[in-house]
This record gives C-alpha cells, sequence and structure tokens, in this order.
C-alpha cells in the first residue's frame, strides 16, 4: 500500500508536470530542441519567472524574429546563467570573510579584558602603596608593576601580529569576492557590462538625471544582418564579430558612460551628461569605424563582409523612468532597422 501523498505537494506536482509540458510544447513548436538550456528557457517563459525571459522571447516573436536554438541560448546566457558555480564561489568567501571579522572581534574583546586587567593591578598597587610603604613594599610593587608591563607588552605584540594576519587576509577575501562580484556583471563573452549590470546603471542614472536635471541619452544598437553572418559562417565567425563590435564601443566610451551587452547581436550606450547632439556624433564615430572595417577570415582570408549597425537614441525627459526611456529607444531602433538599417534615429 502506497503512503498518502499531502494535498499540497500533489498540488506542486501537478502544476510543474503542467510547466514541463507546456515548455515541451513550445520546443516542438519551434522545433528547438529540448536539450538542458533550451529547455530551461522553455520552462522559465511557460512559468514566467524571471519575468525577463518572457519579454524578451515576445518581443522576439512581435518584431517577427526567428526564434531557434541560438536564440534561445542567448536568452539563458543574459537572463538564466548567472553561473551558480559564481554563487556559491562567493557565499564561501563571504562565509570566510565573516569568520575572520568574527575573529578580529574576539581578539580585540579579549585584548580589552586584559588591558582591564592590567589596569585593575595598578589601581590595587595604587592603593596598596602609601608615603608610609616601606621600601621592600615599593621594591615588589616595581617587580609587579614590570611583570604586568611585561606581559601586556607580550599580548600587544600578539594581538599586532595577528590583527596584521587578519587584515591581510580580509583584504584578500575582499579582492576575490569584488573580482567575482565583477565579473557576474560582465558579459563573458564581450567583456561588456551585462543586462544585470546595464539595467542597475539605468535606474541609478535615471534618479541622478531626474535630481540634477542635467542631460542624458540612451542608445540602442544592433548588428545589421547578424543572423546572415551567422548562418554564412557559422557562430565561432558570428561570436568573433561581436567581440569585434565591443571592442569599438570600449573604445569610444569614456568617463560615467557605459557599453553593455544588452542581449544577442543588440548592444546599449548610457551616456550621462550628454545631449541630443552629442549622443548622435557618438553614434556616426562609431559607423565611420564600422565603415572602415573589413573582416575576413582568420583561414583563407575569406571576406566576411561589410559590418554595419542601426542606432536607436533616446533622450531623458523629465519623469521617464527607466521603462520609458528604454522603449523609446527601442522604437527609434526599430525605426533604425525598417527605413533601411545602417542608420540612426533620435527622438528628439
Amino acid at each position: 500500500m502506497k503512503p498518502d501523498t499531502p494535498k499540497s505537494e500533489n498540488a506542486e506536482f501537478k502544476a510543474a508536470e503542467a510547466l514541463a509540458a507546456k515548455a515541451m510544447l513550445l520546443a516542438n513548436t519551434y522545433q528547438t530542441p529540448p536539450v538542458p538550456k533550451t529547455y530551461e528557457v522553455w520552462y522559465s517563459y511557460a512559468s514566467g519567472i524571471p519575468e525577463a525571459v518572457a519579454r524578451k522571447i515576445n518581443k522576439i516573436l512581435e518584431k517577427g524574429g526567428s526564434l531557434g536554438t541560438y536564440e534561445l541560448d542567448q536568452v539563458h546566457l543574459e537572463h538564466l546563467s548567472a553561473t551558480e558555480q559564481e554563487r556559491r564561489h562567493q557565499d564561501a568567501v563571504s562565509y570566510h570573510l565573516d569568520r575572520e571579522m568574527d575573529e578580529i572581534a574576539k581578539l580585540v574583546q579579549a585584548h580589552l579584558s586584559s588591558s582591564d586587567s592590567y589596569s585593575g593591578s595598578l589601581t590595587k598597587m595604587a592603593g596598596n602603596l602609601s608615603a608610609n610603604s616601606s621600601p621592600s613594599q615599593v621594591r615588589s610593587a616595581i617587580e609587579l608593576l614590570l611583570r604586568e608591563n611585561a606581559r601586556m607588552r607580550s599580548e600587544t605584540s600578539a594581538l599586532n601580529e595577528c590583527l596584521t594576519k587578519s587584515r591581510a587576509q580580509v583584504r584578500r577575501l575582499r579582492s576575490s569576492l569584488e573580482k567575482s562580484r565583477e565579473k557576474e556583471l560582465r558579459d563573458p563573452m564581450t567583456n561588456l557590462a551585462n543586462r544585470r549590470f546595464f539595467e542597475t546603471r539605468l535606474a541609478q542614472e535615471v534618479v541622478e538625471a531626474e535630481k540634477s536635471k542635467a542631460p542624458m541619452c540612451l542608445v540602442l544598437l544592433d548588428i545589421d544582418h547578424f543572423k546572415v553572418i551567422n548562418d554564412t559562417h557559422g557562430h565561432l565567425v558570428g561570436d568573433d564579430v561581436l567581440r569585434y563590435f565591443a571592442t569599438i564601443l570600449m573604445a569610444n566610451v569614456k568617463g560615467r558612460d557605459l557599453a553593455a551587452r544588452y542581449g544577442g547581436e543588440e548592444f546599449a550606450l548610457i551616456l550621462p551628461a550628454r545631449q541630443a547632439d552629442s549622443a548622435r556624433t557618438l553614434c556616426k564615430h562609431i559607423m565611420h569605424q564600422l565603415d572602415k572595417s573589413r573582416l575576413v577570415l582568420s583561414q583563407g582570408k575569406k571576406p566576411i563582409g561589410k559590418l554595419t549597425a542601426s542606432f536607436g537614441v533616446a533622450t531623458f525627459r523629465a519623469g521617464d523612468d527607466p521603462e520609458q526611456l528604454l522603449t523609446r529607444a527601442d522604437e527609434k531602433l526599430y525605426e533604425a532597422k525598417k527605413s533601411g538599417r545602417n542608420r540612426i534615429v533620435c527622438d528628439s
């Protein structure tokens, strides 16, 4: 006889089973083999968690874009692959950092207790001495003082040595944690800021622009006909093109500007303290650099073809939130693509 299954567990199983069936149906509909990555994307889409996955896929579908294994891999990279290994590493470093800080606190507490004991010994000795104290009593007091002083010096020296080691360990742990967190906010392929970092910074810069009444622009840019490059030369060549494009963006940002990989072949530039004319000039400079480039395959020197990009520029308006700014930039990018590509469209 089988044991009874609690209703809550049974309901949870049925809900998960329904989502799994929906994910498999989606995989079949779009003919994407349900390997772990693509299956995870479809399951996330079916469940609506995280919401960014559903938004991204719906956006692709609304624009009539292709939705194959490559596109789903990009969605997974952007929204689902904040690697568990990195999280475990950060948790481990944080644990050791907390342990080290606890040890420092214990050392300091022990030293304070020892100092209180030393102070108590001095007070007691002072109370036992008077103007009528005999030479032997004074000598005993001095010997006690010397012993206590030697003990305190020894303990202080040991404490300083332990604190020096602990400070060095804390610096190493903090450095490791900072590098790990920085890595988590970088796109591993292009080394630009990733989607998560971009969204955080955009929210910060919108608040700053509203508060300071300073200008600000957001640019969404997309490599034209990137799917043709992938289909013709393969994804490895496509990845090299993405990296090359990223180096051009990095060479053109400065100060508080931020270049990020927004998704797939789409990139973003946050340009604080810039008017629309300045943003347009920057985009033109990037277009000029792309126009001069002549990419060829490393083997055989076969030309890849001319690389171009389309740009959508949105200028910050009082009262804007990040979503409104993104929507306008995305609309202008779509307009640039529809009107012939390799062009810049601004909202002002």
